[in-house]
């Protein structure tokens, strides 16, 4: 059985519901609290949900972009063979560095929300042709988008754009699920408006399509999930 977990950045339960999307809805689903950190920072928050463990202390603000875990520090070594693409504080690809800078210009006046949208969709379709290439051969499968995150921060108040946005990864999820496998949808943290723009919240999204009851979970409450399914 593959265990599958889509890592969706900024995934917000409020934008699910209204834009109805029924496969990022599994059988079990809800939002996470994530309020036992001080800041919503997406390396800590994916690092304390590799290692099951508040990270928050360990990561420092500056250079944050570089930490990286090794897989013996997280559940990944409960596993034999797995994949994990372009996770921040584990895999986290060099192109965010494009996202990163166009999001400064954009705030500087010298690029436009045009080409910074454009190089997000680059970045999610490569990671979205290697997520389809990977389910098999694997007894672990970890995708990362940030799609509704990067595209949110500009554009969260746009709902014309986010529905196009969760469209896309509702179809992403129903394309990769399989009833025989284990899946688990989860996000770092949610989304508020603030005008146009988007901001972080305290509290991000889960789905399971296998019940196990667990409420409102902590972002680290996973690792004993995960780690099970790899036993």
């Amino acid at each position: 059985m593959l265990l599958l977990i889509l890592a969706l950045d900024s995934l917000d339960l409020s934008l699910v519901r209204e834009f109805e999307c029924r496969s990022l809805m599994q059988v079990e689903y809800g939002t996470t609290d994530i309020s036992e950190f001080d800041l919503e920072r997406t390396v800590v928050l994916w690092a304390s949900f590799l290692t099951g463990r508040n990270m928050e202390e360990e990561i420092p603000v500056k250079g944050q972009w570089e930490f990286t875990l090794d897989s013996d520090q997280t559940f990944l070594r409960f596993f034999n063979a797995f994949k994990v693409i372009d996770v921040p504080a584990f895999s986290y690809k060099r192109s965010h560095e494009e996202e990163r800078k166009l999001l400064k210009d954009f705030f500087d006046g010298k690029a436009s929300v045009e080409e910074y949208d454009a190089c997000v969709w680059r970045n999610h379709e490569e990671n979205k042709r290697e997520l389809l290439e990977s389910l098999d051969g694997f007894d672990l499968v970890l995708g990362y988008f940030c799609l509704a995150d990067a595209v949110g921060h500009l554009s969260f108040g746009l709902q014309d754009k986010m529905r196009r946005i969760y469209e896309e990864l509702d179809g992403l999820a129903n394309q990769v699920m399989s009833n025989d496998d284990l899946t688990l949808v989860v996000s770092d943290h949610g989304m508020k408006m603030v005008g146009r723009y988007g901001d972080h919240t305290k509290n991000g999204f889960y789905s399971l399509n296998r019940r196990r009851g667990l409420g409102c979970p902590k972002i680290t409450d996973f690792y004993d999930v995960v780690r099970n399914a790899g036993r």
